[in-house]
């Protein structure tokens, strides 16, 4: 008997081994690697990695994740931008690419960084269950020690079609000095310019932890630009202390674009006569946006027929919004036209960076009236009784802001006035001077009582020494009444007696 049951039971043990044993399956397990684990401060890094489905141990097989999901999360000062990840599936030995991206500050310190991935997956048991599960893996970042650089502040005071200067401050915020850098700042934009070019650099040779260093470039902005921020790309090129070398990544430096320096020209008052010099004054305002050291405004000649005599004006330093008043003493000549005239005055200036400008033209409308007569002509007694005569006496005066001489006078009559000396003569008279000059002048007897005049004109030299004969003037003349108690025909018939009594006398006694 027994040892029937021991045969049986070495039967049976032949029997099970000669049956191939069944390979055992695991369930899935999710882990992470990384190839380069280095981030950069300053700037969103993409990290990049691979998801894995491979669990420790002996298995042979693996079961398939599904509908795998991955959000991370925030390391410290990391900042995590990508929110979620999926993978439809995830078999053994098949690895998923996946990348985060990670905001670096540039303050961040160095070390060593976790950051938490939640993972959720789905997978069959083999018992046509679907299960799922929650894990958390991390992804281990680091960021290397070395100098790295940050914007602290900028400042500029370049304007829309000026220049300036752009001040930019950085600060090394890392672990370590950095020795021989470069700053290279440099313009995408062509209506901004770093000097002659769209691009400067800068040099330091020894950079500090925790210390600031400003840089000043000379900005130049087009007359197309607006007045408005721009953006400038700042990289900084440097030396570790132990020899090897880095770069930062892209920075980025912001430009204010002031608006252009304007003025506007108000309250313009002219006294311009044609022939004469007279006065153009009036009011510039600096609209701003900054300071206008030592202004000056400029008067360009117009032409031949208007001259500036002072070609600018200076008023001195504006502060915006401030107004200053400006004179020009301006000639016009006898043979340009009188009406309204636009002129182009322009704002000479210095910037706050010590740099000459100029401003747009100022278009300038003035009214320049007729020519007036170059003598004023006034009677000085000019009054006369009908069936008399006597001196007419008149006061001339020399207009003009020039000596006048040989200036011979002539007067012309019409009935009922007469003259019997018609001219008079001045040698020489000077800028507002006045003189009389007399003439004979009688009105018939039966003359009107009213208010006749007389023409008058005047032959002269003027400045250059050319003869020159004026324009008429007309002087009024009085005419009065006869004299009280005067019989004219009276008068008349005696004197036709005393005229006949002579001439009897005279034959008288020549015979």
């Amino acid at each position: 008997m027994k040892r029937t049951v021991l045969v049986g039971v070495i039967t049976m043990s032949l029997l099970v081994s000669a049956v191939p044993v069944a390979g055992l399956t695991s369930n899935p397990d999710l882990r992470t690697v990384t190839a380069d684990r280095t981030i950069k401060p300053g700037a969103v890094n993409e990290v990049s990695f691979q998801l894995v489905n491979d669990p420790d141990g002996p298995d042979d097989d693996v079961r398939t994740a599904t509908s795998v999901r991955v959000r991370p999360g925030n390391a410290g000062p990391l900042h995590v931008e990508t929110h979620e990840l999926f993978v439809p599936e995830l078999a053994d030995s098949d690895p998923a690419e996946l990348a985060i991206k990670v905001d670096v500050p540039e303050d961040v310190d160095s070390g060593t960084y976790r950051i938490p991935l939640s993972l959720t997956y789905e997978y069959d048991n083999g018992a046509a269950n679907t299960v799922e599960r929650r894990v958390t893996e991390y992804l281990r970042v680091r960021v290397e020690p070395g100098p790295r650089f940050t914007v602290v502040n900028t400042t500029s005071t370049a304007a829309v079609n000026g220049q300036g200067t752009l001040k930019v401050t950085m600060q090394n915020v890392g672990d370590h000095e950095a020795v021989d850098s470069t700053l290279t700042l440099s313009s995408s934009s062509p209506d901004v310019s770093l000097g002659s070019d769209r691009s400067s650099t800068r040099f330091v040779d020894t950079w500090a932890k925790g210390e600031n260093r400003t840089f000043e470039f000379d900005a130049r902005l087009g007359d197309a630009a607006n007045p408005s921020d721009y953006s400038l790309d700042a990289q900084v090129d440097f030396e570790r202390p132990d020899g090897t070398t880095g770069s930062s990544p892209p920075l980025t430096v912001p430009l204010r674009a002031l608006p252009e320096m304007t003025f506007s020209i108000s309250d313009v008052e002219s006294s311009l006569r044609v022939g004469e010099t007279n006065t153009l004054s009036g009011t510039v305002t600096n609209t701003g946006p900054q300071v206008a050291n030592d202004t000056v405004v400029t008067f360009t000649d117009p032409g031949p027929t208007v001259s500036p005599v002072e070609t600018s004006v200076a008023v001195g330093t504006l502060a915006p919004g401030e107004s200053a008043a400006f004179s020009f003493e301006v000639a016009v000549t006898s043979s340009a036209e009188a009406g309204p005239r636009q002129f182009q005055l322009f704002v000479d200036y210095w910037d706050r960076e010590n740099t000459a400008r100029r401003s747009d033209a100022l278009p300038t409308q003035a009214e320049v009236r007729p020519e007036s007569p170059v003598f004023g002509v006034e009677p000085v007694d000019g009054t006369i009784a009908a069936g008399s005569g006597g001196e007419f006496r008149v006061s001339v005066t020399n207009t003009r802001d020039y000596t006048v001489s040989d200036v011979s006078a002539k007067i012309y009559t019409d009935t009922p006035l007469s003259t019997s000396d018609d001219e008079a003569f001045v040698e020489r008279l000077e800028p507002g001077e006045s003189r009389e000059i007399v003439f004979q002048l009688s009105a018939d007897g039966d003359a009107t009582a009213k208010t006749n005049s007389v023409k008058m004109d005047f032959q002269y030299d003027d400045a250059e020494g050319d003869t020159v004969v004026s324009d008429t003037h007309r002087a009024a003349v009085t005419v009065t009444e006869p004299a009280e108690g005067t019989d004219l025909p009276l008068i008349g018939g005696i004197v036709i007696l005393l005229i006949g009594i002579a001439a009897g006398a005279y034959l008288w006694k020549g015979r």
